[in-house]
């Protein structure tokens, strides 16, 4: 393949755009130094994929741009291009004539390629050139170095000229690009080998974690078959038994409510009869006042009888009836006042009748008063009985620790074992409020029961004490052993005007500062949020980093996992304390309320009471007014008879005829006296019967009251069995619905209970003990199992795939090798005649070849050579002059082109070592090899100049700018003359 023309413009001293056309044969440049004739050899070297700025004289690649002079300005690029002959179809390329271009603009540092004017890749461009063997390392170009290096060069560093030569070169990078990926491929194969590495140590414990997850989750669901089984049954019992109480109590509250009305009855009657008595007893005393009135009226008729006796004797002797008109006037006025006091006592006695019916309807306001109050009191009582079996309840767990693992409760039952080195439980040390208490459990889940100690020796002694002692498993955090965890900066600022964000879990709970490291370790990188939408939010800005948990405890683990769903109602460790505490400042204003109410009422009774002493106290006035009227009626009649009397008298005295005996009245009186006498006996006898009557139902009330606070501790006894029936039939819909997700109408239609309860309960207790015994279980355990095992399997696989492709690499280079070794000694054989040929002219005889340094392995061995000129025994290199050197170097590369010629040779002033004959010598032979390839010889000897069949010749006809013309040999002659003249000249001045 023949180079046919160069084309540059802006490289380096190509100002003007230069076009260098070629017809095969031996090419020669010259010109004076410094006229740029060597700039076509860099510009061949450039566009065919030089990359070294110091290859092509230069600091660095914008240098081969035109940087200006006097006369022209600096370019902004530089542009190279060359056409070959491609009829020989050398090249793969499917045209005739080939152009290869090479493009740099100033300052960005882009390389552009161009083939045929299309743009493509510098790899396509250093393709065309080694298939053609005119590649930049090739010898295409050979210069006064190249020379100088092959004759200097070690045997390892010679080997690469007949690399080239051999055309192993694409081999060699086609070797070195394939020892490149082999590299990669090692190295991938490594670092997968690290991963699966990697992934076997944690398939090692995830299996075990995955098989001890599988055991949990068999146990799990076998205890979830028993206790569900054993829930249901609770809830039924429990269920029965609080109906069947509710029943009993409904039955109580009927006993209760007809003996209330019994003792009300009873009550009444007594107040009745109390009654009653009081008026029988009233009238008795009104009968006695008035038996003794007649009785009194009895002995003073006698004595009025006596009197009138006397008073008949008187007047017979006409004594009285002078004062007998002042006695009527006397009795009138007498009659008069005590009549005035009769109706003062009437009115009184009405007056006190209408103060006793007020009185009633007050009594009667406080019985309905004390009867709402008592039914307000019991419902209180109810509920106070309610909340103090719950406070009992969650007192006894605490004290007996039920909600304790075995191990844990065995360690903290010991306490006084480890001293101060056991601090206690997450759960006692932190402290967490009503509002927090869901997220904070959702984050902590069975860590609330873990054992804080002070170190990690403490841990070991408390593991090995419940070994020894069969007390379970625990699980201990050494304060010493444990760092803090926390969330970046940066994502916490990104999330803190977030809505809905809360805080992170470690300042939401309050600990002592002596035990923050545990609250960051436990919370420091857990964030809460409002509710699960914004918790979601929350995770996908953080890239699902870390845990964030809603208020409700609904929960987004690192990773992405969500967990939620139904509140749990579960009793908390966390809130067990505040619970209790809870209920102990709700039962002292439950207990002050019925107290209140309690004194209440009492202040109700003492006011019906007082209202009662007030009713007696006017009745008794009424009596009194009764008896002091009843007094006061008999005196009335008393003077009114001796009014009567008198009158008849003086009747009797004026007319003369005598009054009329008293033994009528007195007969009448005695009359009065003997019928009262019977009233008093019968009314006596209903007072005695009345007092029985009262005696006996006081009896019946007390019996009733006995039997009602019997029935009233049996109502409390009832109460309290009916609420912890109650309580135990809601703890276990809420575990049945908490722990299982299960509502009793689902869990009653797949479970039942097929054994006896203590059967149940003994399998219950085992499977929770042998669960305990698991320890801590990654339940995650069998998913990322899978995971990582689908992870080994695709790296596996890709390790397989990659040690395929090693091997297919290592074939391929093991396959270059065999093709470089063949070539490499075939061309050392062909060059070896060749070689010894060439010596022989150019030196007119003597002896040269060339042999590996190292032929049992010729991939790393280096070319030597042997040379003896004629009439010379010496055979090593380094003791030829330079000249000679420069020779046998010359005649190497001949010797090469002869073997495998080349299409086109660069020779830049290769020839400058030599002398006159040898520069003849130089420039015959290669007339001689012309023929098989095209020379392009850049020289300023005459020898040369004289032998070439084509000359361009170099010059700066504007200072620093190259242009090239054609000149004919004459001229070219001149020039050399000039040139040598030029170089004597210095010399001559020193001379």
């Amino acid at each position: 393949m023949k180079l046919i023309k160069v084309e540059a413009h802006g490289f380096k001293s190509f100002a003007d755009p230069i076009v260098l056309k070629f017809d095969g044969g031996v090419a020669g440049i010259v010109g004076p130094n410094g006229s740029g004739k060597s700039n076509i050899n860099d510009a061949i070297k450039w566009v065919l994929g030089e990359r070294s700025a110091k290859e092509l004289r230069g600091d660095n690649m914008d240098d081969v741009i035109f940087a200006g002079s006097k006369t022209a300005k600096p370019m902004d690029k530089a542009v190279v291009t060359l056409t070959f002959d491609n009829r020989n179809g050398i090249s793969s390329i499917p045209h005739e004539t080939i152009s290869i271009s090479r493009v740099l603009e100033r300052g960005n540092g882009n390389n552009q390629y161009f083939l045929n004017g299309e743009p493509c890749r510098q790899k396509d461009i250093k393709d065309i050139a080694m298939e053609s063997g005119i590649g930049k390392s090739s010898l295409a170009i050979i210069s006064q170095g190249t020379v100088s290096d092959i004759a200097e060069a070690t045997p390892e560093e010679r080997k690469s000229i007949f690399e080239e030569a051999a055309g192993v070169s694409k081999y060699k990078f086609r070797k070195k690009e394939a020892l490149s990926k082999l590299a990669k491929t090692q190295e991938g194969l490594d670092q997968i080998k690290l991963v699966i590495s990697e992934i076997e140590r944690k398939l090692i414990p995830l299996r075990k974690q995955a098989e001890k997850a599988k055991v949990y989750i068999a146990k799990s669901e076998e205890l979830k078959a028993v206790e569900v089984g054993l829930l249901v049954d609770n809830i039924k019992t429990f269920g029965d038994m609080y109906e069947r109480l509710v029943t009993e109590l409904e039955g109580v509250q009927e006993t209760k409510n007809d003996l209330d009305a019994r003792i009300s009855s009873a009550e009444a009657a007594i107040t009745q009869n109390t009654k009653f008595r009081s008026e029988v007893e009233a009238e008795l005393k009104e009968l006695s006042i008035e038996y003794e009135t007649v009785k009194e009226r009895l002995n003073k008729l006698n004595i009025s009888l006596a009197k009138e006796n006397e008073r008949e004797r008187l007047i017979a002797a006409g004594e009285i009836q002078a004062n007998q008109a002042e006695q009527i006037e006397a009795y009138k006025t007498m009659l008069t006042r005590h009549a005035n006091k009769l109706n003062y006592y009437a009115r009184e006695i009405e007056n006190q009748a209408n103060q006793i019916a007020e009185n009633q309807k007050t009594i009667s306001k406080y019985d309905e008063e004390i009867n709402l109050m008592n039914i307000k009191i019991n419902k209180k009582r109810t509920d106070l009985l309610k909340i103090e079996t719950q406070l009992n309840l969650l007192n006894q767990q605490k004290e007996s620790n039920s909600l304790l693992f075995k191990g844990t409760k065995n360690i903290l039952e010991n306490k006084a074992y480890f001293g101060k080195a056991l601090k206690g439980t997450v759960a006692d040390l932190i402290k967490v409020t009503t509002e927090y208490i869901p997220a904070i459990d959702s984050i902590l889940a069975n860590a609330s029961q873990h054992l804080v100690v002070d170190k990690a020796e403490t841990a070991v002694k408390a593991v090995n004490f419940l070994k020894d002692n069969n007390g379970g498993r625990a699980t201990f955090i050494p304060l010493t052993s444990i760092q803090p965890k926390m969330i970046r900066d940066d994502h916490l600022l990104a999330i803190q005007g977030h809505p809905g964000f809360i805080d992170v879990a470690s300042n939401l709970v309050t600990i002592d500062p002596q035990y923050e490291i545990l609250n960051k370790f436990l919370l420091g990188n857990v964030i809460v949020a409002s509710d699960i939408e914004n918790a979601n939010k929350i995770s996908s800005i953080l890239e699902r980093r870390y845990m964030v948990v809603s208020l409700d405890g609904d929960t987004i683990r690192s990773g992405g996992v969500i967990i939620g769903g139904a509140k749990n109602t579960a009793q908390s460790l966390l809130g067990f304390d505040e619970k209790i505490k809870e209920l102990e400042n709700i039962v002292p204003g439950m207990r002050a309320a019925v107290q209140a109410d309690e004194s209440k009422i009492n202040e109700i009774r003492n006011y019906r009471r007082s209202a009662l002493e007030l009713d007696s106290q006017l009745k008794q006035q009424i009596t009194s007014l009764k008896t002091q009227k009843s007094s006061e009626q008999g005196l009335y009649d008393e003077l009114q008879l001796k009014l009567q009397n008198i009158t008849n008298k003086e009747f009797k005295v004026k007319e003369g005829v005598s009054a009329s005996s008293p033994e009528a009245s007195i007969e009448v009186l005695e009359s009065q006296k003997i019928a009262l006498e019977s009233q008093f006996r019968a009314k006596n006898e209903r007072v005695n019967t009345i007092a029985a009557e009262i005696n006996s139902t006081l009896a019946l009330k007390n019996d009733y009251e006995a039997t009602r606070r019997k029935l009233t501790d049996a109502f409390s006894a009832k109460i309290g069995e009916r609420e912890r029936s109650k309580t135990l039939l809601e703890q276990s819909r809420e575990r049945l619905a908490s722990q299982y997700k299960m509502t009793f109408e689902a869990a009653e239609k797949v479970h039942h209970l097929e054994m006896n309860r203590d059967q149940a309960e003994e399998i219950v207790r085992q499977l929770r003990e042998e669960i305990e015994g698991l320890g801590n279980v990654n339940l995650e355990a069998l998913e990322q199992l899978v995971e990582e095992e689908k992870r080994y399997n695709e790296y596996a696989e890709g390790e397989r795939e990659l040690s395929a492709a090693k091997e297919t690499l290592e074939s391929a280079i093991a396959d270059m090798d065999k093709i470089i070794i063949t070539r490499l000694t075939n061309i050392i054989n062909d060059v070896n005649d060749e070689f010894n040929n060439v010596f022989r002219t150019m030196f007119g005889g003597g002896t040269a070849k060339l042999f590996f340094s190292n032929p049992k392995d010729i991939l790393e061995s280096g070319v030597e050579i042997e040379a003896q000129p004629p009439g010379k025994n010496i055979k090593n290199l380094k003791l030829f002059s330079g000249g000679e050197k420069s020779l046998i170097a010359i005649s190497l590369l001949f010797g090469i082109l002869k073997a495998r010629p080349l299409p086109l040779c660069i020779l830049d002033e290769v020839e400058a070592a030599l002398d006159e004959a040898n520069v003849v010598r130089y420039a015959e032979y290669l007339q001689q090899l012309k023929e098989k390839t095209q020379f392009l010889v850049i020289t300023h000897r005459h020898g040369t100049m004289s032998r070439v069949d084509t000359l361009f010749g170099a010059t700066m006809q504007n200072r620093g700018v190259t242009s090239f013309f054609s000149i004919q040999l004459a001229d070219a002659k001149k020039l050399v003359a000039d040139e040598q003249k030029e170089e004597l000249e210095p010399s001559n001045k020193n001379k």
